[in-house]
């Protein structure tokens, strides 16, 4: 369970660093305040800078980067997505110009990413492509040898190589630290549900997920995923079963708060001994079934050992948080813009400061 975060370099954060994490940790503030960012660049630390996961964040926000390579023009468009991710949005070739994602448990090791130009040779292979910075050229490599730019990933004495013209990296094979999940905002993906559903199927698992879904609904009985067979459009879709009734109902009929529950609950499962990252908490659901959604989040990252980060901008949504954290597992974290502009947290990280902070309703947007 990571005890602390340090970010360096990343969209809006120049540079962040919270000296205490909770198992389950609530983020507020302002809009633009980072919240989703954090759980961004959390995700990026676990996954320790895989390419794939990165094109997927970009993705989220809008970025995608579409696998046509070849051509100057491709190559101009992937690096505008990618610079995207630095603080300043800014073409920079220096090593310092970097974005870190880590901790300052001295066993960790963080994730650098930054900005290089690329030489490789003619024949195209993973051993001809060397990566340089600013400070590099005329002195280790001449600038009329410089061939392209990428991206270039470290985390230790590891590290690979995002070219921006090509659809993929020469070499990623970095693990990811740990399991982990990550929900955006409006997320109800069925597919991934389906996934996820399967691979606790028939365990004792399940019935956590019905004890999620009653929260909503409490005549369900029974949860299965079956096969829509409609053609090009066929899915796997989630059906439940209603007490006292044989039919089979649509859980999509139900409405969208049941569906977040699903994924929620799903996502916790999937990520034992790992990091839940869950965007706007409060969407979908009514602000009476938050006690018992969260009664489950603690009980089950506890059990599970998954540490929660979750971010929100519901006065509910803290109040409730604050009334579930009986055994004081929950940190509550608020980022908020100083004098200079910069992004600072404040941690309430006892139960005393918590329920303070949210009778005294701390700003929230």
């Amino acid at each position: 369970m990571m005890k602390s975060l340090h970010i360096k370099n990343f969209k809006n954060f120049k540079e962040l660093t919270i000296d205490k994490l909770g198992r389950v940790n609530l983020i507020v503030g302002k809009n633009n305040a980072g919240k989703s960012s954090l759980l961004e660049a959390i995700s990026i630390y676990i996954s320790n800078g895989e390419e794939n996961w990165l094109r997927t964040l970009l993705a989220d926000r809008g970025e995608a980067i579409r696998d046509n390579d070849g051509n100057e023009a491709y190559a101009e468009n992937v690096k505008r997505h990618y610079i995207s991710l630095f603080s300043g949005w800014e073409e920079n070739y220096n090593k310092d110009y970097e974005m870190v994602f880590g901790t300052n448990e001295n066993e960790e090791i963080p994730v650098r990413i930054s900005q290089v130009y690329i030489r490789e040779g003619k024949d195209i292979s993973s051993t001809q492509i060397e990566a340089y910075h600013e400070n590099d050229i005329g002195v280790h490599v001449d600038r009329s040898s410089i061939t392209s730019a990428g991206l270039l990933v470290s985390s230790g004495t590891q590290s690979y190589i995002i070219p921006y013209y090509k659809k993929r990296s020469y070499l990623n094979v970095f693990p990811e630290k740990c399991p982990f999940q990550h929900i955006p905002i409006y997320m109800i993906d069925r597919m991934a549900n389906a996934k996820l559903f399967d691979n606790i199927s028939l365990s004792p698992d399940e019935d956590y997920v019905l004890d999620a879904l009653r929260i909503i609904n409490p005549a369900i009985n029974r949860i299965r995923f079956i096969d829509t067979n409609e053609g090009r459009s066929s899915e796997r879709i989630a059906v439940v079963t209603i007490v006292g009734s044989d039919q089979r109902f649509r859980l999509s009929s139900m409405g969208d708060g049941i569906n977040r529950v699903l994924t929620i609950i799903l996502a916790l499962l999937n990520c034992k001994n790992g990091v839940l990252l869950l965007d706007e908490f409060e969407t979908g659901l009514h602000y009476s079934v938050q006690d018992q959604l969260w009664n489950i989040i603690f009980m089950l990252s506890e059990k599970l050992n998954v540490q929660v980060f979750v971010t929100t901008h519901s006065n509910d949504c803290l109040n409730s948080f604050a009334k579930m954290n009986k055994q004081g597992m929950g940190h509550l974290i608020r980022l908020a813009f100083n004098e200079e502009g910069n992004i600072v947290p404040t941690v309430f990280d006892n139960n005393e400061d918590l329920r303070f902070a949210s009778y005294n309703s701390i700003e929230m947007r």
